[in-house]
């Protein structure tokens, strides 16, 4: 058994830190500046409390978590070039702030760094597994991404979304889980579930995000999402219960398509479909191995947690 989990916790960053450290100034410089806004590790959650409940190496299950932190660090910094997203985490991006070319070396760094993290994992076997895992799920990400940059925001039907969302989002919420299966060797039918599951709770997660994009704005403010017409399940929504002329005028007036959001019910909607999609994954909480439950529970209370701040916006 693994000792507290805070104990690894503080292992994790140890190792993270680390990877975080090099010669190079420049280099040092940028990933001291994305490195300084930590986010809550969950990944590393995920992967020491899955580590734990199938029995795999603490070691295993340590270095597997700093692999699947250094890869979700990288798609950050590449997203929000992708993105033209400003702010990360509460601080100016590192495009912003150095420029694109930075950011983007500091995360194909961090990519590099994950795959040579996998080589101090003890187990032979558990380095050739996890290789191929990581190298499949970091493919998946780049597919989502270029789909997303690729398609105009007010052209999706619903259906094109869900897919689109849970491209983007599910990879690296199934990772740090399906490591351990993977390493534990489960039977093949766990591992369709648990993608399953994951791309549920990828969508969820998304939809959230994209509440929170416009909802959780400042009232003169112009949301990211809108601004720079990045595909939003509000605007989706939007386009099925809106006429063409509508959208037309609202894709040119900015400001009242904010507002025509934010009086409409369509936040309602997208929280009902948020409740649907988290009462499905507890009813097929069963496909999972009894000591995984927890696990998927406590990430799917965490998304209805975030969903709850809507309940009342409107």
């Amino acid at each position: 058994m693994y000792t507290d989990e805070s104990d690894s916790i503080s292992i994790v960053k140890k190792h993270l830190a680390m990877s975080f450290d090099v010669d190079e100034k420049n280099l040092s410089q940028w990933l001291n500046w994305h490195g300084r806004s930590e986010g809550k590790l969950i990944r590393s959650h995920l992967a020491l409390s899955s580590g734990e409940a199938l029995g795999i190496s603490k070691h295993t299950a340590i270095i597997w978590s700093v692999v699947c932190e250094l890869i979700h660090s990288a798609s950050l910094l590449h997203d929000d070039i992708c993105d033209s997203d400003e702010i990360r985490r509460g601080k100016v991006s590192v495009w912003k702030n150095f420029g694109i070319p930075a950011a983007i070396c500091t995360g194909d760094y961090l990519i590099a760094e994950s795959f040579r993290k996998i080589t101090e994992i003890e187990q032979g076997w558990h380095q050739n597994i996890l290789l191929s895992l990581l190298s499949g799920t970091v493919k998946e990400i780049v597919f989502g991404q270029s789909g997303d940059v690729n398609t105009n925001f007010l052209s999706l039907s619903w259906e094109e979304y869900i897919k689109l969302a849970t491209a983007k989002t599910s990879p690296l919420i199934c990772l740090p889980i399906m490591g351990m299966f993977k390493c534990g060797e489960l039977e093949e039918p766990y591992y369709m579930h648990l993608r399953k599951l994951t791309d549920e709770m990828g969508l969820a997660y998304q939809i959230v995000n994209d509440l929170e994009n416009i909802l959780i704005s400042q009232h003169n403010e112009i949301p990211t999402d809108i601004k720079f017409e990045r595909v939003n399940a509000l605007i989706v929504l939007l386009k099925e219960k809106s006429s063409e002329k509508e959208i037309n005028f609202l894709k040119k007036n900015k400001s009242e398509l904010k507002q025509y959001l934010l009086s409409s019910n369509i936040a309602d909607d997208l929280i009902f479909k948020i409740e649907n999609i988290l009462h499905g994954i507890k009813n097929s909480l069963h496909l999972m191995p009894v000591v995984i439950r927890p696990i998927i529970s406590s990430l799917s209370e965490e998304i209805e947690k975030r969903s709850h701040q809507f309940s009342h916006a409107n």
